[in-house]
C-alpha cells in the first residue's frame, strides 16, 4: 500500500519490517485469509508479501498477477505468479473462488475492466476481496503530499467510484479496517477500507 514500482520494491518490503509495517502486514493478510476458502488470484500483487502471509495464516492458495518485472522477481520467492495485465487476465472463466485486490485498484488505469475480469474468472458465488486506501483520510492526504510515488502513480482519487462500480457486480460489504496515526495502528479506523463481495 506504500508504493508498487520497480525502483521502490525493496523499500516497499522494508516498510513491512518496521513496527507499523508489521502490524499492517498482519492485519491486511488476516483480512484476506479470513474472507475466503479455496483458490484465489491476487491482482496487482506486487512483491507477494501480504499474499504469502495470508497463506501462512490460513489453508488457502493464492496465485499472483503482476505486470512489473522486478516485483515479479521478488514475488516468485514467495508465491506462484504470472505476468499479466489486470484488464486482461490469462485465466478461463469460473476458475477461482476469490479475486483479491490489495491496494491495487486505485493504481490500475481501467479499474472497471479489472473488476469485470475478476468477475469473469470467479466461480458462481465467488468472492471479491479489496483493500482500498481511504483517499479522504488524514493519513492518505499526508502520504499523498509527502509521497512522490502515490502522487505520480495513483489513478483514482475517488475510491467511492470504485466501490460503486463493484456494487454493480457483487453484493458488497464495506468496513473500516484500521486508522494510521503517528506511526500507530488503531482498530477499527478509516485510513484503510476492506470490501468483500459475493458475485451476483
Amino acid at each position: 500500500m506504500h508504493g508498487r514500482k520497480s525502483d521502490r520494491n525493496m523499500r516497499y518490503d522494508e516498510f513491512f519490517s518496521t513496527s507499523l509495517g508489521r502490524r499492517i502486514l498482519e492485519e491486511e493478510a488476516k483480512y484476506v485469509a479470513e474472507n475466503f476458502d479455496g483458490k484465489a488470484v491476487s491482482i496487482g500483487c506486487g512483491t507477494g508479501i501480504i499474499e504469502r502471509k495470508a497463506m501462512d495464516i490460513s489453508n488457502v492458495e493464492i496465485i499472483g498477477v503482476e505486470i512489473d518485472n522486478n516485483m515479479i522477481e521478488m514475488a516468485r520467492k514467495r508465491i506462484d505468479i504470472i505476468k499479466a495485465n489486470a484488464e486482461n487476465l490469462p485465466f478461463k472463466n469460473l476458475s477461482f473462488d476469490a479475486a483479491i485486490f490489495i491496494t491495487s485498484l486505485e493504481f490500475i488505469d481501467e479499474y472497471k475492466k479489472a473488476i469485470n475480469e475478476a468477475y469473469r474468472v470467479l466461480k458462481e458465488n465467488g468472492k471479491i476481496i479489496a483493500i482500498l486506501l481511504n483517499t479522504s483520510s488524514t493519513y492518505f492526504k499526508k502520504s499523498y503530499k509527502e509521497g512522490e510515488y502515490i502522487k505520480k502513480n495513483i489513478k483514482h482519487l475517488d475510491v467511492n467510484k470504485i466501490e460503486e462500480y463493484m456494487a454493480k457486480k457483487f453484493f458488497i460489504k464495506k468496513e473500516g479496517l484500521f486508522k494510521i496515526e503517528n506511526d500507530d495502528l488503531i482498530k477499527p479506523g478509516d485510513s484503510v477500507y476492506g470490501i468483500t463481495g459475493v458475485k451476483i
